[in-house]
C-alpha cells in the first residue's frame, strides 16, 4: 500500500493515472484544487457494435408482428404455473439473480414439493410499470411488489414449517419477459430486491421473503456468498429441491456457466 506520507510513489502513481485517463480521452486537471472530468461521446451506433451472446434474443434485430407489451400483461395475470408454462417456448429459460438457469421442466417439477404460495392465501401481487426494452423489442419489463399473510404450513420437499401468522410486504423487484416472434416466452428474468430496506422481510425478495416470513432461516441471497451457493449445490438436492437446472438440460442458446447464486462467468 503506497503510504499517505510517500510523496515520491504518491506522485509517480497520480502521473501514470492521469496519463491512462488522457489516453482514454478524458481531461483532468490534476493541479487544480477543483477537478472537472469530460469524456468524448459515444453515439449508441457505437455500443450496438458490441456483440454480446444475449443479442441471440434480439431475433436478427426484425420487429414483432404482435403487441409484446399486451401480451406480457396478459401472461403476468397468470396465477397458476401451469397457466403461465402454457406461454413458455421449448427453449424456456429462467434466471433471477440468485436462482437459475432453470428450466421450466424443472421449475414444475420443483413446485411439486415446494408449496410455498398455497401458505399465503391471500397473497396479492401488485403489477404495475411495464416497458418495452428500446433495445429489444420482443422484451418488456415490469414492476412486482407482493404482500400476503403466512397462514398455512410451508412444506420444502420433507420438511414442514408451521404457520407464523405473520404478513409479508416483499421488497419491489423487477421482472422481464423475452418472447420469440412465434408469441412464446422464451427467457424470463427476476431481479434482485430493489430496496433491500423495503418491507419487513430483511431485505429478502420474492419466493426467499416468503419463506423469511414463514420462519425460514435463510443466508444472506446476495451473488456470490459462499453459504448460499454451498446450500443450493449440495444442500438443495438432499431435499429434492433445485435451484438450476443440469447442464444437459439447458438450452444450447444459453451460454453463461454460472449456476445460482455464483458470480458472473462472462
Amino acid at each position: 500500500m503506497i503510504g499517505v506520507g510517500n510523496t515520491s510513489l504518491s506522485a509517480c502513481f497520480a502521473i501514470v493515472v492521469v496519463s491512462l485517463l488522457h489516453g482514454e480521452g478524458i481531461r483532468i486537471d490534476a493541479l487544480s484544487t477543483t477537478t472537472a472530468v469530460t469524456s468524448k461521446p459515444t453515439s449508441s451506433s457505437t455500443f450496438s457494435k458490441i456483440e454480446h451472446w444475449m443479442d441471440f434474443l434480439k431475433f436478427d434485430g426484425s420487429t414483432p408482428e404482435f403487441d409484446v407489451l399486451e401480451k406480457t400483461k396478459e401472461f403476468s395475470a397468470c396465477m397458476k404455473y401451469e397457466d403461465c408454462e402454457a406461454y413458455y417456448d421449448d427453449e424456456y429459460v429462467f434466471r433471477g439473480s440468485i436462482i437459475g438457469p432453470i428450466t421450466a421442466d424443472d421449475v414444475r417439477e420443483t413446485q411439486k414439493r415446494f408449496n410455498v404460495l398455497s401458505a399465503y392465501p391471500d397473497i396479492q401481487f401488485e403489477k404495475f410499470g411495464y416497458v418495452i426494452d428500446p433495445e429489444n423489442p420482443y422484451r418488456c419489463y415490469w414492476f412486482e411488489r407482493w404482500r400476503a399473510t403466512n397462514t398455512g404450513s410451508i412444506q420444502i420437499g420433507p420438511i414442514t414449517l408451521p404457520a407464523t401468522n405473520k404478513a409479508a410486504v416483499i421488497p419491489t423487484h423487477v421482472m422481464s419477459a423475452n418472447w420469440t416472434p412465434n408469441e412464446k416466452i422464451i427467457y424470463s428474468c427476476l431481479s434482485a430486491p430493489l430496496d433491500r430496506f423495503e418491507g419487513n422481510t430483511m431485505g429478502q425478495g420474492a419466493v426467499f421473503g416468503l419463506l423469511e416470513a414463514g420462519g425460514l432461516a435463510l443466508p444472506v441471497s446476495s451473488v456470490g456468498n459462499p453459504l448460499l451457493i454451498a446450500s443450493q449445490k449440495y444442500i438443495a438436492p438432499l431435499i429434492q429441491q433445485k435451484a438450476f437446472s443440469d447442464d444437459s438440460n439447458i438450452p444450447n442458446w444459453w451460454k453463461s456457466k454460472s449456476k445460482g447464486a455464483d458470480g458472473n462467468d462472462m
